[in-house]
């Protein structure tokens, strides 16, 4: 894939899942019999040559399914997508809990497959300084065109290591952030068990999206755009096989934070989440009603007000409920703020100007408004609150896997395929109540058509509107579309026929 899109490097091999596949099978073992070829046959028992040659194809197959995966993402112009490689032995380590920073392998086994590699010709390098930068590579000649005959398409994943899943951070006084080990406890392995089952579930599914090329493009640009992602997403492009999850707590703390972070489609804007698929079906999006102020008054022991109330009404004239556009970046501030341990957030000019306010007049009016708890919203309680949220997408999660039933967590919303919503709506109150003792509202957004690709939330019920005035004018207007044109021989196709072909044969 090439287009146009901001250039930012790629993503180290070792964040990358194993695929599970014939190609990546074939070429890793030819990687691993160009090193086998030239071993020394002597002074080796014969376990420990098949224990060796495992664990040199298992790190040949995480290379080349790096490789491949960036191949099937978005680039600059003719440039190929890159991986990071770490040539240093420091870096290695084979003990996950105690090295978290660390990658997982043996440094000699991966140096052997990386020079292997690199004498096959299959990877073009762009050296790093020694001891500061990561080596970057890409696909060359029989790889690449290996590549080129498989084409981008869906690919079944080795689940990711159980050790690695649950990710516990802190920061410097600098603010940044860095891994901690993982504590080995009881709640901790509960919680990695749980994750494991959840995402082999995922891997034998396909998360997709219902565009055409150029489409695609856009959302991948906008991807490589978002300055906003941060260290627990990772993103900076458009990785469609990027559906495993981690759990990640903060601060050092397990009961801090823990929210589910890693999955593509949190990754693009809210805009374009309508066009995602689950198994070839449109799906809709379920959000909670103001969610963290309800989980800080149950959590503060005070009565919030009734779940048909807006809480991010905080009293400005001419309030438009849900549709009121100033109500998005008093959610973005009231969120912010509950995070805020230093008190230096500032919203920005142009949502200021929107809510006709000063930092200070909002600050005053969002404390005014949730009285009852100001004292929390100023202590820095988000953390806690994102880690009762946690432990409801959790909930929400299983419940709907138990049943079959696949569903994308976004932190204070989710995904289902359209049709299981009503599901999906009793599970998450359900869950809410349970870890709250509270109830909870939730408000739902419906699936669209190719030909609403870029809507905003105000041009779809103009759109509905004006179906509602004009009903024939929808078959019309599905007429003129030729949706089955713009999807055809895409990009997209090609990407769920490898699911289809996989299904067909499991």
């Amino acid at each position: 894939m090439s287009k146009k899109i901001s250039p930012k490097d790629g993503d180290r091999f070792d964040w990358f899942a194993i695929l599970d596949d014939e190609f990546i099978d074939v070429l890793s073992n030819k990687v691993v019999e160009n090193i086998t070829c030239k071993d020394n046959p002597r002074g080796i028992s014969k376990e420990d040559k098949i224990v060796r040659h495992e664990k040199r194809t298992l790190i040949a197959q995480h290379l080349i399914s790096a490789l491949y995966a960036a191949y099937c993402t978005a680039t600059i112009g003719k440039k190929d997508a890159v991986i990071s490689v770490i040539k240093d032995t420091n870096f290695y380590s084979a003990t996950p809990t105690r090295n978290p920073n660390k990658i997982q392998y043996s440094w000699i086994y991966f140096n052997a497959v990386y020079e292997s590699l690199k004498e096959l010709n299959w990877i073009q390098e762009r050296i790093g300084r020694e001891g500061k930068g990561y080596t970057r590579i890409y696909a060359i000649n029989e790889l690449k065109h290996t590549f080129e005959s498989v084409g981008v398409r869906w690919c079944k994943q080795h689940a990711t290591s159980i050790d690695s899943l649950i990710v516990l951070r802190d920061k410097d006084d600098q603010g940044k952030k860095f891994d901690l080990p993982t504590p080995e406890t009881e709640q901790v392995g509960a919680m990695s068990e749980r994750l494991y089952q959840y995402n082999t579930f995922l891997t034998q599914h396909c998360v997709a999206l219902e565009v055409d090329n150029e489409q695609l493009y856009e959302i991948a640009k906008s991807v490589a755009d978002n300055n906003d992602h941060s260290r627990e997403q990772r993103f900076n492009r458009l990785d469609l096989s990027k559906i495993q999850l981690k759990r990640i707590f903060s601060r050092g703390d397990m009961n801090k934070g823990g929210r589910f972070y890693h999955g593509w489609w949190q990754s693009i804007p809210s805009i374009y989440r309508p066009h995602i698929t689950i198994d070839t079906y449109k799906t809709s999006e379920v959000d909670f009603s103001t969610m963290s102020l309800r989980i800080v008054y149950a959590l503060s022991k005070r009565e919030a007000p009734d779940i048909a109330v807006d809480l991010y009404d905080i009293g400005l004239t001419d309030w438009q409920g849900s549709q009121d556009p100033r109500r998005k970046p008093i959610k973005k501030y009231i969120n912010a703020l509950m995070n805020d341990e230093k008190g230096t957030f500032r919203l920005d000019k142009d949502s200021l100007a929107l809510n006709g306010l000063s930092q200070k007049q909002l600050k005053d009016k969002v404390l005014d408004a949730h009285a009852s708890i100001a004292d929390k919203l100023v202590a820095g309680i988000g953390l806690n609150t994102q880690y009762i949220d946690s432990q409801i997408a959790e909930d929400v999660m299983h419940t709907l896997m138990y049943q079959g039933v696949v569903v994308l967590p976004i932190h204070d919303s989710f995904i289902i395929r359209t049709g299981y919503q009503l599901s999906l709506e009793n599970a998450m109150q359900r869950a809410f109540n349970k870890l709250t003792g509270a109830n909870i509202s939730v408000d739902a957004d419906e699936p669209r058509l190719p030909t609403h690709f870029g809507f905003s939330k105000e041009e779809m019920l103009a759109e509905e509107q004006s179906l509602k005035n004009n009903p024939s004018s929808f078959v019309t207007n599905l007429a003129d579309s030729k949706l089955s044109e713009l999807i055809q021989d895409s990009i997209m196709s090609s990407y769920i026929q490898g699911w289809e072909h996989w299904r067909s044969r499991s």
